[in-house]
Order: structure tokens, then C-alpha cells, then sequence
């Protein structure tokens, strides 16, 4: 394949990749501050399958399109306020954790159980500092509050999402190495 043709398929694969956010996003589950919701699985995907350059691409991409108001955030909300409000840290952390993932596994040199949950467990530890260090900041709110509202309700379902996401990671991309 030459170079114009891999650029343009790692181009459209982004594009995919940020239309997978910007449908799983707003699918949530209320739970007080920080909804739960398959955003952040979504993300770790985003790092799992692309290169590093285009696995933030998807992310920014997403930001962008959620910043003009698309309903693509939690609850199906949109616009600046929901970047700037108490829960944009996480939103801002994406593209961080899909690098963390991109470059767990570039560094790791495929894409594998080991480099997919190291990749993972780093970019949610990466999400819940940006996103935490984020609502304190903005809620005025001291360290303790902010873990109890918005990070120990959700290491369980995080977890959840890095095993779910680990194993189809490694098993989509076995098939991907194998037809590609």
C-alpha cells in the first residue's frame, strides 16, 4: 500500500473511531456528579486500534465536535459549559489515555494482553488525576470529596471496562493481524 493510500485508511479509521465515541458517550447511567458511562471504554478502543498520532486525533476530533454542541458528552449534552464544568477534566484526559494506550502498545511492540492493561490501568489513572485535580479546582472542592464523588464509585466499573476492552482488543486484533 503506499503512502497516500495508508494515510487516507488511517484517516477514515480515526474518523470511525471518533463516530464510535461520539455514540457511546452519550449512553449513561446517572450516578451523582460523574454519570456512568462507555466513554472511557470507547477511548481505551481509540488507543487500542490506532497509532498514537491518530488515536488523539479521534479523541480531539470528539472534543471538538462535542465543544459546537453536538449532543456526543454524557446524557446527550454538548457545548463549551460541559468542557468547562465540574466533569471536563475527564473529558480533556482522552486524548491522554488513548495515548497511554497507542504507546503501551507500540512500546510493547503488539497488542496483547500485557500491553493493553498496562495501557488501560495508565490512562484511567490519567483520567481519574486530569479529571479529579479538574473538579476540585472547579468545585472548590477538597481531595477527599472529590475521590468519594468521583472515583471510588467508579474503579469497579473501570476495572469492568479494562478487562472487556483488554480481551477484545487482543482478540479483534489477532483477526485484524491475521486478514490484514
Amino acid at each position: 500500500m503506499n503512502n497516500k493510500n495508508e494515510k487516507l485508511r488511517l484517516t477514515v479509521k480515526a474518523a470511525l473511531f471518533a463516530a464510535m465515541l461520539c455514540v457511546l458517550s452519550p449512553l449513561t447511567i446517572p450516578a451523582g456528579a460523574v454519570p456512568f458511562s462507555l466513554s472511557l471504554a470507547a477511548v481505551y478502543l481509540c488507543g487500542a486500534f490506532q497509532t498514537p498520532l491518530y488515536a488523539v486525533a479521534s479523541t480531539v476530533c470528539y472534543l471538538i465536535l462535542g465543544a459546537c454542541g453536538l449532543p456526543v458528552f454524557s446524557n446527550f449534552s454538548g457545548g463549551i459549559g460541559k468542557l468547562i464544568g465540574p466533569t471536563g477534566g475527564y473529558l480533556f484526559s482522552y486524548p491522554l489515555t488513548a495515548l497511554a494506550v497507542a504507546l503501551s502498545v507500540k512500546l510493547f511492540k503488539k497488542r496483547s494482553v500485557l500491553s493493553l492493561s498496562v495501557g488501560m490501568t495508565v490512562g484511567c489513572l490519567l483520567s481519574y488525576t486530569c479529571g479529579t485535580l479538574y473538579y476540585m479546582a472547579i468545585g472548590g472542592v477538597s481531595l477527599g470529596a472529590a475521590l468519594a464523588s468521583c472515583v471510588v464509585p467508579f474503579i469497579w466499573f473501570d476495572v469492568l471496562k479494562i478487562v472487556f476492552c483488554t480481551a477484545l482488543g487482543t482478540l479483534v486484533g489477532r483477526r485484524m493481524e491475521k486478514n490484514i
